[in-house]
């Protein structure tokens, strides 16, 4: 609990309306998806709930944030800030930190239809803003954690790749400038829009401070609070008068698919046909999505319950689906569609592969196509569990993403065999390129129990084992590379890059009062 005058000074910037130390409302802030995860790494018993934070405060304004963050100086008090908030990073981890929650932060701002960028609050949820930039023809790149979620927390703040990676690209790299609260409550402006007004680039002069606030990965919250950010935005493959229209309810719901758009499967014996292909696809820059998975995945991305993905699995998507990949073409015009779907068609031939659209195997609805540029099969992964986590995910070539998939079956498999985390035979496994199959990243999602300890323990020692085949290996810095501990054991053998980020912290939060628990602390815990 806070002291009842700071409690004070924090109501009278928001309101009494908009904070809490009711413990019922706290409790839902702690429990958040992966926490058991994060415990047993901690030595803990595996549990769903994080630590409860001291007060809950529901800010309105970019002034108001930086009011509260002053307030935190003030009084050593930590704090956290979150928008949808999805996973332990968005939770606080100590008692005397208040959790900023930005849900009254929705707006968007300005859609610059024009010069292709939109300005956005933290609380705008990818939904929200992609229904608007259809009126304009214009999408822009969602994470692949949902529609639900915020695209200024991906850009700003952590990770960032999605289905339509392959057009879109990588939340970092579509960051054009924010308003950032430092965690001493000043205000900093990243980009063009402190010198002109306007939001069209995200660097100037020097080096690029978005590579101060976020990197590869972001901080997770630790560096501050972003109240405003402007992205990149991208053409709407669909024609001028095409409308949006869904019929139906859900799972079994209608969508109105735009002229031109066609999905296949191109599904090859082994990774060395798989390899090239998967290049040549993306190099001529003639898809929306292009990513793959395991059978049992397939089936899972491609139905709409439980019991419909069993049946698809044991009816023949295991027996026939091998190396493949997922390709959604989509395109403006009849000429450019053809080019497209012919070109995949010769590249597939080329490197002896086949549809498993075209041959019956798999077939999509029309709502799997809707879900595709919504990033919703995501979501699917929790058909086959309660939950599920991610090892692996470096960013570099495709080459090297294939050699992470090929390392990485064995040592999944050994874990299988202990029945401690979900059987894909080792197969299972995520990629994306990006840029025109420039840079690609792989990760391994992997369902587990969060109900039993004996899975969740099992989980964390094959994340564990992952980690450190990614450093003898030098296959890229995986996902979840947070806090001290971890960041201490990279360190050494990856440049020291953990000293970098402590100069960061240190320099931008000098009294430590943002909440590093998914980030670094500025001096080195033992």
């Amino acid at each position: 609990m806070l002291e009842p005058d700071v409690y004070g000074k924090l109501s009278a910037i928001v309101g009494e309306k908009f904070i809490t130390q009711s413990p019922a409302i706290l409790d839902t802030y702690a429990f958040q998806w992966g926490t058991e995860i994060e415990s047993v790494q901690r030595g803990k018993e595996p549990t769903r709930f994080g630590t409860r934070p001291a007060a809950v405060v529901l800010p309105e304004t970019t002034d108001e944030v930086q009011a509260i963050v002053k307030i935190c100086n003030e009084h050593d008090i930590k704090f956290k800030a979150l928008s949808t908030g999805m996973g332990p990073w968005a939770g606080v981890s100590h008692t005397r930190s208040i959790q900023i929650d930005l849900r009254r932060m929705n707006r968007i701002i300005e859609i610059d239809a024009k010069n292709m960028y939109a300005v956005i609050e933290p609380y705008v949820t990818n939904a929200e803003l992609q229904a608007e930039l259809f009126k304009y023809g214009l999408m822009h790149h969602a994470q692949g954690a949902g529609p639900q979620t915020s695209p200024l927390a991906s850009h700003t703040s952590f990770v960032g790749p999605g289905f339509t990676s392959p057009y879109t690209g990588f939340s970092g790299r579509n960051l054009l400038g924010a308003e950032w609260v430092l965690p001493n409550g000043e205000l900093l402006k990243i980009g063009s829009y402190e010198h002109s007004g306007k939001w069209f680039s995200g660097d100037g002069p020097g080096f690029s401070m978005r590579g101060v606030i976020r990197g590869w990965m972001g901080a997770y919250g630790g560096l501050g609070v972003f109240t405003k950010a402007a992205i990149k935005l991208y053409s709407w493959p669909a024609p001028s008068d095409w409308k949006w229209e869904i019929s139906g309810t859900v799972p079994h719901y209608e969508w109105k698919i735009p002229p031109y758009w066609k999905m296949f499967v191109l599904n090859f014996t082994e990774w060395e046909q798989f390899e090239p292909a998967f290049y040549e696809v993306n190099d001529h820059d003639a898809v929306m999505m292009a990513s793959c998975s395991s059978a049992e995945g397939l089936a899972g991305l491609f139905t709409d319950t439980k019991m419909e993905a069993i049946e698809a699995i044991f009816g023949g998507v295991l027996l026939h689906a091998k190396r493949y990949f997922i390709v959604l073409v989509t395109a403006h015009t009849e000429r450019e569609f053809n080019y497209r779907t012919k070109l995949i068609k010769a590249i597939m031939e080329k490197h002896g592969g086949n549809d498993l659209i075209e041959d019956g195997v798999i077939v999509p609805r029309d709502s799997h196509y809707a879900e595709s540029v919504r990033n919703m099969l995501g979501g699917h992964a929790f058909r086959f569990s309660n939950c599920f986590q991610s090892t692996h995910g470096g960013m570099d070539s495709i080459s090297l993403a294939v050699r992470i998939a090929e390392i990485n079956q064995p040592i999944k498999a050994k874990y299988i065999e202990k029945g401690v985390i979900g059987d894909d035979r080792g197969e299972g496994v995520w990629t994306t390129a990006y840029e025109g199959g420039h840079t690609a990243h792989l990760e391994v999602p992997t369902v587990y129990n969060a109900a039993s300890v004996e899975s969740c323990k099992g989980y964390t020692e094959y994340q564990d084992e992952c980690n450190e085949v990614d450093l003898q290996n030098a296959l890229g810095m995986p996902f979840f590379i947070v806090g001290d501990k971890v960041h201490d054991y990279y360190g050494p053998r990856t440049m020291d890059y953990p000293k970098w980020l402590r100069k960061i912290k240190a320099t931008f939060d000098p009294k430590g009062v943002g909440d590093s628990s998914h980030y670094i602390s500025a001096s080195k815990k033992e």
